[in-house]
């Protein structure tokens, strides 16, 4: 109110200068004016009077209204907050049996391969259905790629009630039809028994019966013997009685089974594993000739040469060379010989006793150097059957590739056993050739003292 009288005032004091019956006029007009401007104010403060009460309750309602949208608000921003928390702790878990289940997947499908590659070969016979039912499911593609999974392992769970009924009948034996090699190389139908780690056939076809082996792409049956094999038809036919075991588990068959003859050992060798034995069979025959040849030699005893200087020192050479002519061996000719020539010089004695050794020498070394050329030669041609061997092997390599051990087999079995037989025929022609030898050079020295001695107990000259 003051703040408005203000306002007049100024108002007042703005206007023109006017005369003293038109500011009475003024003054009248601006109280009139003053008089209408405080009654409307006074309607207007009764009329703030008369709407303050309701628009205050209105306000205080829309405040009412505000808090409880601010209510609705939070509770709806605690529910959104509260799902969000819900939504990731169930991807989490989801998460979670996904990883549970590829783990559970990959050990169903481990064990599955591990199942199908710990079966014996005549149990392989027996699960074929299981085994390539499993494979199917495992190779099967995955429609969808978190549903797939759990049904792929639905239906690769089989594997494991598979994997405990076959354990229930190892325990207990069981037997089952099924298809074997038997001795003759014949494909035979019979019945296998798999009692623990060990399988036994017997033939419905025949009387073939025996422990199997896990061989080839059909399990071979090994024979153990006429009575052990009767045993093995027994027991399987009756389901019940005394079976043997083979403590190695098969390993001894199979070795027994693997073994080859001599002739199939040198079959082996290829083509320079003949020339090999043909050197053999001639050093052999050679050194069993030699043998008789140089161990047959009678050498003279101590007492005839000195029974026979004994007569030529006393004058009797007739008698001298009838004890001469009594030896026996090579030494016979070298001492006939000196009886002979006693007359003479002992240089010519000498020389005529040295020739009748250098005639001798000749007949005592031959044929050795033959034993040694056999032993020289015989590794060189083994080492020629291992170059040509590898050779082989290098080739079968280029061919097949290193996956297969069976197809290189031959390459180095040739390059084996041409070794293994060029050594053998090379250290016992070498060991022959030395005795022989030195038993001939131990004649020659017999001889040769011999002579020495007959020269030196000659008392006669001429």
């Amino acid at each position: 109110m003051k703040g408005f009288s203000r306002f007049l005032l100024l108002l007042l004091c703005a206007l023109p200068p006017v005369s003293g019956q038109s500011l009475e006029e003024a003054r009248q007009s601006a109280e009139a004016d003053l008089q209408d401007a405080l009654e409307r104010y006074a309607e207007v403060q009764e009329r703030i009077k008369e709407e303050k009460i309701p628009l205050a309750k209105e306000l205080n309602d829309l405040k009412a209204e505000l808090r409880e949208k601010r209510r609705e608000a939070q509770r709806a921003q605690r529910i959104k907050d509260n799902s969000s928390v819900d939504l990731n702790a169930l991807e989490e878990r989801v998460t979670k049996r996904e990883e549970q289940l590829d783990y559970v997947a990959n050990l169903v499908a481990d064990f599955g391969e591990r199942f199908e590659r710990d079966l014996a070969l005549p149990e392989q016979q027996l699960y074929e259905e299981e085994v390539a039912a499993f494979r199917k499911a495992a190779d099967a593609p995955l429609v969808d790629e978190d549903l797939g999974k759990g049904l792929r392992l639905v239906d690769q769970i089989f594997i494991l009630q598979t994997a405990i009924d076959r354990f229930e009948g190892l325990l207990g034996g069981q037997i089952f039809e099924g298809q074997a090699v038997v001795e003759n190389g014949e494909v035979e139908g019979g019945q296998f028994l798999v009692l623990g780690p060990t399988e036994y056939f017997s033939s419905e076809a025949s009387e073939a019966a025996g422990i199997s082996l896990d061989a080839g792409m059909l399990p071979p049956v090994e024979p153990i013997g006429p009575e052990m094999d009767a045993l093995i038809k027994g027991v399987i036919a009756s389901g019940e009685g005394a079976l043997p075991i083979d403590p190695t588990l098969g390993s001894a068959l199979a070795i027994a089974s693997q073994e080859d003859t001599l002739w199939e050992h040198i079959q082996k060798g290829g083509i320079w594993i003949w020339p090999i034995l043909f050197f053999a069979f001639l050093a052999t025959a050679t050194a069993l000739f030699k043998v008789f040849e140089i161990y047959s030699v009678k050498m003279p005893q101590p007492g005839v040469l000195h029974d026979i200087l004994k007569e030529l020192n006393e004058g009797n050479r007739d008698k001298a060379m009838e004890l001469a002519k009594k030896v026996r061996g090579p030494a016979r000719s070298m001492l006939v010989d000196a009886v002979e020539h006693s007359e003479e010089s002992k240089e010519l004695i000498e020389e005529v006793m040295y020739e009748r050794m250098l005639e001798v020498q000749p007949r005592l070394e031959r044929m050795l150097p033959f034993i040694a050329v056999t032993a020289a030669t015989a590794p060189l041609m083994g080492l020629l059957g291992t170059v040509t061997g590898m050779i082989n092997t290098f080739k079968l390599i280029t061919i097949f590739g290193t996956g297969d051990a069976k197809q290189l087999s031959s390459g180095i079995s040739e390059a084996l056993v041409t070794t293994e037989f060029g050594l053998i025929v090379a250290i016992p022609s070498l060991i022959m050739h030395a005795l022989l030898n030195r038993r001939a050079q131990g004649v020659m020295s017999n001889m040769e003292r011999m002579a020495v001695a007959f020269v030196n107990g000659l008392t006669r000259k001429n």
